[in-house]
């Protein structure tokens, strides 16, 4: 067996695996053994989330299978049974409610009162799988929940006590800002080409009635594993999930995939009552990835409709007063992004930020849009499009 390190060795060891600007995947792979350096486990699961809604954004769940808890075919069946216990039933220690709590840790044992068959998850998930032990924390920096944990114990290893939790909150905002530094990574990764939008249409019990042939190859791209065609990935169900609910700031979100990032735009075709929902998923080459560039680098939402009016060509005096804020006060915020995105000049900030091919939604979005106030020059705006620097579900 490893030998342990010190909870304050574990937290600079993953500290610098967060500085190295891994993929997700990458920076998960290595998190993992390093994790069970403080804490014994058998299997890890991984999992981003929307700093927003809190919805899953992608699995990685490459140890339960290495471990053989679950297969390559059954896999894909077990998380959509653990999307269901998140957003269709209450059940103990989800991760959105865990992203809401102090010490956003949860030992499965301890919440259920010694009691697991009082979770759905432990029932339909963990009980078959051989899993009697779960700990599971989601990982909040700066108020934001960027992803989460499933870490699973067989009965031979024992039930996870209360130093393992205290361990696990101790490293959770380490890795949590190496969760937002791996998706800075992804978002600055762009596929090739111009994709048109796919369409998907999920039945009242999440079947699949509908799906284009665009939709396929985006879906493929959501997958956490080659080995799962056909299963829709865990984003699309709790998407689903959250619209049926009539939850509006569920019905619009981003997530990582390979190839860089994808929208998905859920919305109720029939009403609320059929439970019908059509779900359209295109590549984020719009607002939604220049906002979320500014998201994961740590921008506040001020300091985001700061770097939409730079992006326009305006000065520090005419941003005050789009802004109602003082002269002094803009420059603390441009000087701020510079700090968080590692640039010298608002030239740069711009290149870095709102690329060519989508500057022109992200400039319709800004302040002085709604207000119908425009640099000579700008396009008119058209369609109906929010005003809200937040509103892609990263505010």
């Amino acid at each position: 067996m490893a030998v342990h390190w010190s909870t304050d060795r574990l937290i600079q060891e993953i500290a610098v695996l967060g500085s190295r600007g891994l993929s997700r995947r990458e920076y998960f792979a290595e998190l993992a053994p390093r994790l069970r350096r403080g804490i014994d486990s058998d299997a890890t699961c991984w999992h981003t989330l929307d700093p927003h809604t809190r919805l899953l954004t992608s699995d990685a769940p490459d140890e339960l299978v290495a471990a053989g808890i679950f297969t390559d075919e059954t896999v894909a069946t077990a998380g959509e049974l653990v999307v269901r216990s998140e957003y269709m039933v209450d059940d103990v220690n989800a991760f959105a409610d865990l992203a809401r709590r102090r010490t956003p840790v949860g030992i499965l044992d301890h919440d259920t009162a010694g009691d697991p068959r009082r979770s759905a998850r432990y029932r339909d998930v963990l009980a078959p799988a051989g899993i009697p032990h779960e700990l599971r924390a989601a990982f909040v920096a700066r108020g934001r929940a960027w992803g989460a944990v499933h870490i699973a114990r067989r009965t031979s290893s024992g039930p996870f006590t209360k130093q393992d939790a205290a361990v696990l909150a101790r490293v959770s905002g380490t890795i949590a800002t190496g969760i937002r530094a791996s998706l800075r990574f992804d978002a600055a990764r762009r596929a090739d080409g111009a994709e048109p939008p796919g369409l998907v249409v999920l039945g009242p019990g999440g079947e699949v009635e509908l799906v284009t042939p665009p939709a396929r190859e985006l879906l493929d791209a959501m997958r956490a594993r080659v080995g799962s065609p056909g299963h829709v990935p865990s984003a699309v169900v709790g998407l689903a999930a959250f619209a049926r609910r009539g939850t509006p700031e569920g019905n619009v979100v981003t997530v990582p995939a390979d190839g860089g990032w994808i929208t998905l735009h859920a919305s109720l075709p029939d009403g609320p009552a059929s439970g019908r929902v059509a779900i359209v998923i295109e590549r984020s080459v719009s607002r939604q990835s220049a906002l979320l560039r500014l998201e994961v680098h740590g921008a506040s939402a001020r300091e985001r409709e700061v770097a939409t009016l730079l992006a326009r060509g305006l000065g520090t005096t005419e941003i005050a007063e789009a802004l109602v804020v003082s002269p002094h006060t803009v420059q603390d915020h441009v000087k701020s992004l510079f700090e968080k995105l590692g640039v010298a000049s608002r030239q740069e900030l711009v290149a870095r930020v709102f690329l060519e091919e989508y500057l022109p939604e992200v400039l319709r979005g800004t302040p002085l849009a709604s207000t119908g106030r425009f640099v000579a020059g700008d396009p008119a705006p058209h369609g109906n499009v929010s005003h809200r620097p937040d509103a892609i579900g990263f505010g």
